[in-house]
């Protein structure tokens, strides 16, 4: 699945869509382009779980854990850029959280993916365009849940994504 977001709001609205209804346990694998949005992304989705408390890049703590808001599922923000390779990862104990109740979202995850479950949602954000610069493509993934990227899409060429930005410039 692929598609265009047209600003930093937009990203967020769709990550909001994602987190109204990704599953418990799932791992979500964001790369991209350096502030391509992976954060921006992940905000949205924190708001989609229902969780309340600010959402920041873990840059410089690696993890940062945010209690489950009102769908009840916690989520767990990674930014592994700093760690080596995935033995950094499971040396850390990172992986007590692959699996849990909760969402994982691992930025730059390419660098511990050997150690991340071969089901895991992928995503990678671009800069679609240099004269554009707010304009980036998203390129989904899930192997086995293909039934679910296809209803995220139908949700959001529907009209989800344009509610959704109403409700947060409200």
């Amino acid at each position: 699945m692929q598609l265009k977001t047209n600003s930093r709001e937009q990203t967020i609205a769709f990550g909001r869509l994602i987190g109204q209804s990704l599953p418990p346990g799932t791992v979500v694998c964001l790369e991209g382009d350096l502030g391509a949005g992976k954060t921006a992304l992940t905000v949205g989705l924190a708001k989609g779980l229902g969780i309340r408390r600010p959402v920041s890049s873990p840059t410089f703590t690696l993890l940062i854990e945010h209690e489950a808001g009102e769908r009840g599922i916690p989520l767990y923000h990674f930014d592994v850029y700093r760690l080596a390779d995935g033995e950094s990862f499971l040396e850390l104990g990172f992986e007590e959280y692959i699996g849990d109740s909760g969402i994982c979202v691992i930025e730059w995850s390419s660098r511990v993916r050997e150690v991340l479950p071969a089901a895991s949602l992928e995503i990678e954000l671009r800069f679609a365009d240099p004269e554009q610069p707010d304009t980036r493509e998203l390129k989904l993934s899930w192997q086995g849940h293909e039934d679910w990227l296809a209803k995220l899409a139908a949700d959001w060429v529907s009209g989800a994504g344009s509610a959704t930005i109403a409700k947060e410039e409200q």
